[in-house]
């Protein structure tokens, strides 16, 4: 599949201004790594799927600390050819085998053979109506991803209309579905819809209780319709968590710079950042902004 990479810049980075402080450098909302298994759902992520150009999408959905199911358990260390085999494998003796067709279309997505993820995932979600509710909306939100993909190769509109149709019928399909929620976050921050996408990351967080991503997302996504209320309030209860977290401090010092006008208090959380980011691609940024805020002071 071929991405026409800077058309779908020129769709995307329309709201430049702020979203570029705030969201590239820039930093999206499932860019740290998290946690993630399969079936009954708590909603939390592990493994991503890097979309073109930045941003990331959820495969699937995890289970509350269970045993995963072989095929997802070789997945999780990365062993995407192994679970492909398995996969077809436990095909070639049960056609209609519901985790061997979300495992195999979640294999084929993580090593980016599209269509072929869209094939699978579309075979388990309308073809084995028998087929547990988890794993029918965890086969909805990969074919929701491909069609993301799709959009982002095409720029039509109506692709991303279809996408975003998709993940909402995931969402409808089971309770406990996670992933698409916060894949539908990221695909309105895309086409520049943040009210959208803070009600999606706003429903997975409930979702979820709270995890990470979905707090992170809404952050982002109250950033860009400037309610830095709540924006400060998704950063502080991240870093509250995890003091280490450099994308949320990073994210909050923008919050209280543009926000409230906080000068200093962002310029010291900026300082700590370029000096003792683990991250360097944050402490850049965060060395960056720094400058623009020092600068009005040095021409003083």
């Amino acid at each position: 599949m071929i991405f026409k990479m800077q058309s779908w810049r020129s769709v995307f980075l329309l709201e430049i201004v702020l979203t570029c402080l705030t969201i590239n450098g820039c930093v999206t909302s499932g860019s740290k790594k998290t946690e993630e298994g399969v079936a009954a759902s708590s909603g939390v992520i592990r493994h991503s799927f890097v979309l073109p150009l930045g941003g990331t999408a959820a495969v699937w959905n995890g289970n509350e600390g269970g045993t995963l199911p072989e095929v997802f358990s070789l997945l999780e260390k990365g062993d995407v050819e192994g679970a492909e085999r398995l996969a077809r494998a436990q095909l070639a003796k049960a056609p209609a085998d519901p985790q061997a067709l979300l495992g195999l279309s979640a294999g084929l997505l993580m090593s980016r053979k599209i269509e072929l993820a869209n094939y699978y995932a579309t075979r388990l979600a309308t073809l084995q109506p028998d087929a547990p509710a988890v794993e029918q909306a965890s086969a909805k939100n990969i074919q929701g991803i491909a069609k993301m993909l799709f959009a982002v190769g095409s720029t039509r509109n109506e692709d991303f209309d279809d996408a975003a149709t998709i993940f909402r019928d995931a969402l409808s399909s089971s309770p406990t579905q996670v992933a698409a929620a916060l894949n539908l976050g990221e695909l309105e921050l895309m086409r520049g819809r943040p009210g959208e996408s803070l009600a999606a990351f706003s429903q997975a967080s409930d979702r979820c209780n709270e995890c990470r991503p979905a707090l992170f997302g809404a952050g982002i996504a109250a950033l860009r319709t400037r309610q830095f209320d709540r924006a400060r309030d998704e950063f502080k209860q991240l870093v509250k968590r995890d003091d280490k977290d450099d994308e949320a401090h990073y994210q909050l010092a923008v919050t209280q710079y543009y926000g409230f006008q906080d000068i200093d208090g962002a310029s010291r959380r900026l300082k700590d950042l370029a000096t003792g980011a683990t991250d360097t691609r944050i402490r850049a940024m965060a060395e960056s902004l720094l400058r623009k805020l020092r600068a009005p002071k040095e021409k003083s």
